[in-house]
């Protein structure tokens, strides 16, 4: 069914695009059949389809890297024009640009990315302008029915500090070394997380604190507070909407962050971290789903919810001001938990002077498990948009 002028299309690093009358069949089998030959033909890393009522179409995208000397020999460019054109388009944020093997590589950037990276020009052009324009309408919940909330972009990650061992109620203090925190916690130790898989670390602008400046609705939150890692660091400080920084930098960052009230955000998967947000609930469109949006499923909560020790409670109310979910109330002068809106970011722990709440693992089930990685992320999320990513 699969001809062999698309395997060496594919073969030869370009995207294909085929599309397909319908036979006289059931069609939902028929386009798994074609996708799954498709793929098993190809070996590409997903293909796509979407139907009209008479057609359907395939896409096969170049998916990954592809080295620059590659490149080079599918180019018909001098060298030096070849180079220009790519430094261009990683400036630009339209692909990226990173080391694989010692060799530059280079990698489509997807729509958010490109987004982020116009917001974060410094130079004044119509280019940003529009991009902040739109991606403002993002963050002022336009597009909210779209976010996904089965497999939500991103997660929670709790206040060190604030998490409770599950035996003796052992505090784990921040900038203490665990040997085996996953032996301890149930991961999603941000100090952990950081030294174990950061080789490169870059700062950046907050992309949605930025755009609402871009457009006059600014908060006063800092801007340096995005942290990204590795191939995604690389591109962005070379071409510099990142600035590099060292691992005691990027904690001080994070313990800022959690001084003002700000909620870390991670990719919701597992493997390798790749950027650590530090959101705020007026500008964040994942927090703004939550909070104002009543979408509580917008951003995948933490591992652990918060828990109350009745007989330290001052009925003070300081945890209820800090808390930006609305999870907390006052019961007969003692804090009370709602668990169904706590997303476990461990805030209003910091914010009690009594130390009558701390973190605590969620019960087994409550914590949906997570993709392996961001390429298993993005096909459950192509599934549920009803995209065959096979």
């Amino acid at each position: 069914m699969i001809n062999c002028e698309l395997t060496e299309t594919v073969h030869r690093g370009h995207s294909a695009l085929v599309y397909q009358h319908f036979p006289h069949v059931k069609r939902a089998p028929f386009i798994d059949q074609m996708a799954r030959e498709m793929h098993d033909r190809t070996n590409v890393g997903g293909v796509y389809s979407f139907r009209t009522n008479r057609v359907v179409f395939f896409l096969l995208p170049l998916i990954g890297h592809i080295p620059h000397s590659k490149l080079e020999r599918k180019a018909k460019m001098p060298p030096a024009v070849l180079k220009a054109k790519l430094d261009r388009l990683a400036s630009e944020g339209v692909i990226m640009a990173y080391t694989v093997d010692g060799e530059t590589a280079y990698e489509r950037g997807n729509p958010v990315f490109m987004t982020e990276q116009q917001v974060r020009r410094p130079e004044d052009t119509p280019r940003r302008a529009f991009y902040a324009r739109f991606f403002n309408s993002v963050l002022s919940g336009e597009f909210t029915p779209a976010a996904p909330t089965k497999t939500p972009y991103y997660r929670v990650l709790p206040v060190q500090a604030t998490i409770t061992a599950e035996q003796g109620g052992r505090l784990i203090p921040v900038n203490v070394e665990i040997p085996d925190p996953r032996a301890v916690l149930p991961i999603d130790v941000v100090s952990e997380m950081i030294q174990r898989d950061a080789r490169l670390i870059g700062v950046a602008d907050c992309y949605c604190r930025r755009t609402r400046r871009l457009v006059g609705e600014g908060c006063d939150y800092p801007l340096q507070t995005c942290l990204v890692f590795n191939k995604g660091a690389e591109t962005l400080i070379e071409h510099g909407t990142a600035r590099r920084i060292d691992v005691e930098e990027a904690l001080e960052i994070v313990r800022r962050s959690e001084e003002l009230g700000l909620v870390h955000n991670v990719d919701n998967a597992e493997g390798e971290i790749g950027s650590l947000c530090n959101c705020c609930p007026c500008c964040c469109p994942s927090l703004r789903a939550v909070i104002e949006f009543h979408r509580p499923t917008a951003v995948a909560h933490s591992d652990f919810r918060a828990t109350v020790d009745e007989t330290a409670c001052a009925g003070c109310g300081d945890c209820i001001e800090c808390c930006h979910f609305n999870a907390l109330s006052l019961l007969e002068g003692v804090c009370v938990v709602d668990h169904a809106r706590c997303m476990g970011c461990g805030l209003c722990a910091v914010a009690c002077s009594f130390d009558a709440l701390s973190l605590v693992r969620r019960p087994e089930g409550e914590t949906p498990p997570r993709p392996a990685d961001l390429d298993e992320w993005m096909a459950e999320h192509a599934k549920m948009r009803g995209i065959s990513l096979t």
